[in-house]
This record gives C-alpha cells, sequence and structure tokens, in this order.
C-alpha cells in the first residue's frame, strides 16, 4: 500500500465530498486502523483520479505554436542564405569533372543529354519582383566546369537594380535583351565613372574586379543577359560587405556614430535574389504613370 504523509491525507480528505468522517471531527488519531487503511486507499484513487483541476506543466498548444514560430524562423534564415549564394547542385560531380585528366573523361561524367541543358526561367532567383540573377556557373550547372564561363541571366523589375558590386575572378559582358538599363562602372581609384544606356542589343563591358552597378529606369521589366570569364566569377556586393566590418572601422570611414551605424546597416538590403527596388522617385513616377507592369517570360 503507497505511503503517504498526514498531512497530505488530511488535506485530500477534506476536499473529498464521498468520504465522511466528520464522524470522527477531522481528528486523524482517532481513526481506527482500517479507517486509515481505507482513508489511504481512497487518497490513492484520488491521485490516479483527481476530483479538481490540476494547473498543467505542459501545453502542447504552446508547444506546437513555439515550435512553428521558431521553425519558419529557421526556414526564412535558411531561404535567405540559399539564395544569397548559388549552392552547389551536385559538389561530388563538380569535384570528379575537376580532377579529369581530359575533356573526355568529363563527358563520361556527363553521360545524360540533360546534363548539358539548363533552364534559367526555372530557377528559384528568376523574378521581377524585384528582380534576380541567375547564374549558371560551375555550382548551379557541372558542365559548365573546364569551360572557363558563366552566363547569367539579369532580370529587372521595374525601377529594379542590381546594387554596386563586383566580380573579383570574371570580368563580365552584358547586353540588354529588353527595356532600358544604365549601368556604371570604376574600375579602380583615380578612374572616372564609366556610364552607359543599355537597351536591346547594346553590350557593355565591366573588367574583372571593377566596381559596377545597373538599374531598370522603365517602368517595364528590363531582361540582360551576362557573361564572365570564369566558371566560379564570384560576386562581393559593396554595402553588405562594407558593413561586415568591425563597426568602429566602418564608422571611422563614413565619420558616422554607432548610432548611425546601426541605422544605416538595418536599411541595406540583403544580398537576397541579387537584385533590390530602386530609387524611390523611380518608383512614384511610374507609379503616377500606372505602368508598373511586371510581365513573366
Amino acid at each position: 500500500m503507497p505511503t503517504f504523509s498526514v498531512s497530505s491525507l488530511k488535506n485530500y480528505l477534506s476536499q473529498d465530498k464521498t468520504y465522511s468522517v466528520s464522524a470522527h471531527k477531522n481528528n486523524w488519531d482517532n481513526l481506527t486502523l482500517s479507517e486509515k487503511e481505507a482513508a489511504a486507499i481512497k487518497l490513492a484513487d484520488l491521485d490516479a483520479h483527481p476530483t479538481f483541476p490540476r494547473k498543467k506543466l505542459f501545453s502542447w498548444k504552446i508547444f506546437t505554436m513555439t515550435f512553428l514560430g521558431l521553425w519558419l524562423i529557421v526556414v526564412t534564415i535558411i531561404a535567405s542564405v540559399a539564395l544569397a549564394v548559388d549552392v552547389d547542385v551536385n559538389p561530388d560531380l563538380v569535384a570528379k569533372l575537376k580532377m579529369a585528366n581530359t575533356a573526355l573523361d568529363r563527358l563520361k561524367l556527363l553521360p545524360k543529354d540533360s546534363d548539358w541543358l539548363f533552364d534559367f526561367t526555372t530557377q528559384a532567383k528568376y523574378t521581377f519582383s524585384p528582380g534576380g540573377v541567375v547564374n549558371a556557373n560551375a555550382a548551379t550547372f557541372p558542365a559548365t566546369v573546364g569551360n572557363g564561363m558563366t552566363m547569367a541571366m539579369l532580370n529587372l523589375g521595374p525601377c529594379s537594380m542590381l546594387p554596386p558590386h563586383l566580380h573579383p575572378r570574371a570580368s563580365n559582358y552584358v547586353v540588354a535583351v529588353s527595356g532600358t538599363t544604365a549601368t556604371y562602372m570604376i574600375m579602380e581609384n583615380g578612374a572616372r565613372t564609366v556610364s552607359e544606356t543599355l537597351t536591346p542589343g547594346k553590350m557593355t563591358i565591366f573588367p574583372e574586379g571593377s566596381i559596377h552597378t545597373m538599374m531598370n529606369t522603365g517602368c517595364e521589366n528590363a531582361q540582360l543577359v551576362s557573361a564572365l570569364s570564369s566558371d566560379d566569377s564570384g560576386t562581393t556586393n559593396l554595402a553588405n560587405s562594407l558593413f561586415s566590418l568591425p563597426s568602429d572601422i566602418v564608422g571611422a570611414v563614413l565619420g558616422e556614430s554607432a548610432t548611425q551605424l546601426n541605422a544605416t546597416d538595418a536599411i541595406i538590403p540583403a544580398v537576397g535574389t541579387g537584385s533590390n527596388a530602386g530609387p524611390e522617385a523611380c518608383l512614384a513616377r511610374c507609379h503616377a504613370q500606372g505602368k508598373m507592369i511586371k510581365r513573366t517570360w
């Protein structure tokens, strides 16, 4: 039989309306041994089937809501990071292709016709809201390994832009397919800013390591094709990279206080799909004209 304290028995018995101890005036000492045993059994039954509510220390509802909230946060972070850089679709295959002695050896590692086809339009970054950069390179398209080149599709929605960036390992040739795109390029300290306006059929060059940016100045989508002289060109966004440095260094460069730095850092767009919304003046102009057209093709 379970062992219980006298106080526990008295507390339970005083709350149990079905077990009367009034005849004994609630005096435990006046109970006989058999009555004490009966009380202990009753206490065990009450403990297993309580007649009054108990405070729950665990709630499935709270647990589920908390879990789902954390899960959404993690998924959002992972998705953001995944879009920010090109993730290897088949790192083992890329490693084998890089170790192959000859082009024929590489060909044997790509035996299917589908291994040689890349569809820009089915990639996650293919968007015009606000825009996106889709790269066919060693990470996303293993057939490019050993061919020394990346092809990219640049999509810019109305007033969207590619923020100032550089490619540390490749020169960049860009030709316009549709829309009107303004481009700006600086090769190094002391060099002038080269600016161009690209309309369909026109091209410009951004030499390796040069800082460049481009913006769709129109109210319709713009699309460009970009060729880079490496299958692993890399991309460095200037603003995001600058604010990754120690804050005291960044503050000294920009002449800003810690509070000002935090405020500026908070409004720098994430790398995301490679594109972000452009100046408010352009957006307002397109809205006023009712020409915020976002075709998908």
